[in-house]
């Protein structure tokens, strides 16, 4: 496992966090409990799949997807400048 924080609390940014998972024979994906724990993923909480160019997937809570895509779109725009 890898993380990786913040040097300033005070300024928002990434904390990526690297960590391999199976898919099951049901095609299900166990989410590690310190991962939910630290999102605070709860029992029946909605989370969206994105998917990018076939290679990449994410999953958010649902009620946090339009913070995400503003975040996404202000950092594309700061790449090009």
């Amino acid at each position: 496992m890898d993380i990786k924080k913040c040097e300033n609390i005070n300024k928002k940014c990434w904390i990526w966090i690297h960590w391999a998972v199976t898919v099951g024979a049901k095609w299900q994906v166990v989410i590690p409990s310190q991962i939910r724990k630290y999102l605070d993923i709860n029992v029946w909480d909605s989370l969206m799949v994105v998917t990018k160019y076939g290679k990449a997937i994410w999953m958010v809570k649902q009620n946090d997807i339009e913070e995400l895509m503003a975040f996404m779109e202000a950092e594309m725009n700061s790449f090009k400048k």
